[in-house]
């Protein structure tokens, strides 16, 4: 495949969140101008020509348990190429993600590991698996028949849940995890630069591409992020800054900062 049936896609149910991807489709048109980007969507966002392709879905989203498994429901088969980015609605990219799609000549998805997600794989046996789960705010895929089967059984198991337990706490990615644990897809592990979950520290030895989470502010933390992009750096967001560290050494020097910012503690004794 090559990358001429590419694009990114976006899922969102009620107008906030059409509204936040219409946000973050401006960010990537600055990025990536001649990129293709679609939407799937319930209503008609209002600036249209943001999207190469709008593809009316008539369902109704009333919780936030609901709006998960829309975007399950959605995300894979309503995409119109053959390789997608997808990403949540609250994404915003700051450096060229066209790369990206050049990693699905190899893998058939790639995803990064949610950071503090805790709702681990459990079996039908109760066995708990200790995989973390990956974050699907952002995933990388192509269409082929191990993936049909991989996110058709993640609909399956993410809506069985729900029916079960309208109420239920864990998102749609524990669903995800067990499925993967019997796919036959091949499942890269992006580095954080792809979906940088910018609430936590983070570590980072190229520019990020996309920044996933809320800020008004999040223009400005893709230039505070990637100001030295390519060096090694730790992101602290209680400081809103990078720490620059030389390669293969920063974790010697980490510790003793920290403890100096008064972010953490000396250990006694």
């Amino acid at each position: 495949m090559s990358n001429s049936n590419s694009g990114v896609f976006y899922v969102a149910a009620g107008k906030k969140y059409i509204d936040e991807a219409c946000d973050s489709a401006r960010s990537l048109k600055k990025i990536n101008p001649s990129i293709k980007i679609s939407l799937a969507c319930n209503q008609d966002p209002d600036d249209k020509d943001l999207f190469d392709r709008i593809i009316p879905v008539d369902e109704q989203v009333t919780c936030r348990n609901e709006g998960l498994l829309f975007k399950v429901k959605h995300l894979y088969f309503l995409s119109p190429y053959e390789k997608t980015i997808f990403a949540d609605t609250d994404t915003y990219f700051a450096s060229d993600c066209e790369s990206g799609f050049d990693i699905l000549e190899y893998f058939d998805l790639a995803l990064v590991p949610a950071p503090v997600d805790t709702y681990y794989p459990i079996l039908e046996s109760g066995k708990k698996i200790p995989c973390k789960p990956l974050n699907t705010g952002v995933i990388f895929y192509r269409k082929n028949e191990a993936n049909d089967s991989l996110f058709k059984e993640w609909i399956n198991l993410y809506t069985s849940k729900l029916s079960s337990n309208s109420n239920l706490r864990e998102s749609d990615q524990t669903s995800f995890a067990e499925v993967l644990l019997y796919s036959s897809s091949r499942m890269y592990p992006l580095p954080n630069e792809w979906n940088a979950r910018f609430c936590f520290i983070n570590a980072f030895a190229e520019p990020v591409k996309i920044l996933h989470g809320y800020s008004r502010n999040i223009e400005n933390i893709a230039n505070l992020i990637n100001l030295n992009a390519n060096n090694h750096r730790v992101w602290i967001p209680h400081l809103k800054k990078c720490i620059v560290f030389k390669p293969y050494t920063w974790k010697h020097y980490l510790g003793p900062l920290l403890i100096k910012l008064g972010i953490i503690k000396k250990r006694m004794g």
